[in-house]
């Protein structure tokens, strides 16, 4: 797959294609060690050496990455509010065709996985691959357990009753609790426990399949490692 030198450069965290067409019209980019001036040029990532001020710039189809989306901050790529991808630097590689695999309420934070990979991200997201997402949750008053039964075995909501959950109490009180999920209809867990009388205080996700939020802190992020790509591209094979 041949692509546009300033399109290749900007992909690779470079800048945005006004500045990579700048850097190339200045002389400062190489292609197989020949300086190139026109933007347009057509190479091949694959097997061309393109290289900036001696640096060689390696071609990667695609990137992900980890982030912790701290509360307030939106769920998207662009918008007259604070988000996600105002989290990272522009430089970094890939990151103008970023985007967030899910989604987390305004008022929620937590792990996001930010990846350039539509199809990973569309299996991510899709019910069909039932991919566990775990929260840690504060309520507002300690879960009754025949509550807790209920939620675990599906409550029934507007367009239907809920896929079968996972709780774990946190505290004595019973008002902190982990839960897993499988499926991310809007606004799911506020209004599974707001059904059952429950009104949600906090939403921490901590987990989607195999990634973990680990040690990131809020506006944190870093790339996902080779063994936890394996490991998430595993669950979506089929």
């Amino acid at each position: 797959m041949k692509l546009r030198l300033d399109k290749f450069l900007s992909l690779a965290g470079l800048g945005s294609r006004k500045q990579v067409k700048t850097l190339i019209l200045k002389g400062k980019i190489k292609v197989n060690q020949e300086i190139i001036f026109q933007p347009d040029i057509k190479i091949d990532p694959e097997m061309d050496r393109v290289s900036f001020e001696g640096k060689e710039i390696k071609y990667q189809k695609f990137y992900y990455y980890k982030l912790y989306k701290p509360p307030e901050v939106l769920t998207s790529t662009k918008d007259k509010e604070k988000t996600v991808k105002d989290l990272l630097p522009p430089d970094l590689p890939g990151y103008r065709e970023l985007f967030p695999a899910g989604r987390l309420d305004k008022d929620a934070e937590g792990l996001i996985l930010l990846t350039n990979d539509g199809e990973l991200g569309h299996r991510i997201t899709h019910p069909k691959w039932k991919i566990p997402k775990v929260y840690e949750i504060e309520i507002d008053k300690s879960l009754e357990e025949e509550d807790k039964i209920q939620i675990e075995r599906g409550v029934d909501l507007k367009e239907g009753k809920t896929k079968p959950a996972k709780i774990e109490f946190l505290s004595l009180q019973k008002t902190r609790l982990k839960i897993e999920v499988t499926e991310g209809r809007h606004h799911l867990l506020k209004r599974i426990f707001g059904k059952l009388g429950y009104r949600v205080l906090k939403i921490k996700r901590i987990e989607i399949g195999p990634l973990k939020i680990g040690d990131l802190q809020p506006g944190e992020w870093k790339p996902l490692t080779e063994k936890e790509i394996s490991a998430l591209k595993g669950l979506l094979t089929g």
